[in-house]
């Protein structure tokens, strides 16, 4: 039985390695929960990196057959299994989206690939456009310098101006603003 559920909010901050992409996905989580909203985030990268040690009880699980293995501690509940590129993202918002409390905005670090909206970070001085276009889903850049795009251009700081790219991406207004 499929049920039907609203999309939630995605945005992915994009950028080359060490473009501040994690400080600027962090201080978003921060300033975003401070407003009120309920926020994930998912790190996305390219690397193969593996989310078990071999020969633990759970790799042992995954090696027998397990299409998906998950752990359960004191306070804390995880899982895994093996996804495409092709279904990871719809497969990640839709776990996401059935928590007890779902989150009301979820935020990639990485994942330049998927159609959601992109804030894309630029640091190095030699870059002067950045790698999207609007078209491509970009909806911001931010950067220490100047960069000729066809979206906005904002520095790191204050956050306002980027949560209010965010809000505005997806026609939500609504979401409280960060004091």
């Amino acid at each position: 039985m499929s049920r039907t559920r609203a999309r939630i909010p995605t945005v992915a901050i994009v950028g080359h390695k060490n473009s501040g992409k994690t400080t600027l996905t962090e201080q978003l989580v921060a300033a975003f929960t401070t407003t009120g909203l309920r926020v994930c985030a998912i790190k996305h990268t390219s690397d193969e990196i593996g989310f078990d040690k071999p020969r633990t009880d759970s790799d042992r699980l995954k090696k027998a057959g397990a299409i998906a293995v998950g752990m359960v501690a004191k306070s804390e509940i995880g899982f895994y299994t093996a996804h495409t590129v092709d279904t990871s993202e719809e497969w990640m918002e839709g776990a996401f989206a059935v928590l007890p409390d779902p989150p009301d905005l979820i935020i990639y670090e990485g994942y330049r690939g998927g159609p959601h909206p992109k804030i894309e970070c630029i640091l190095k001085p030699e870059v002067t456009t950045p790698s999207f276009t609007a078209a491509q889903g970009l909806i911001a850049v931010v950067s220490d310098h100047k960069i000729v795009a066809d979206v906005p251009v904002m520095a790191y700081q204050p956050l306002d101006p980027i949560m209010q790219a965010i809000r505005s991406s997806f026609g939500r207004n609504d979401w409280p603003a960060a004091e």
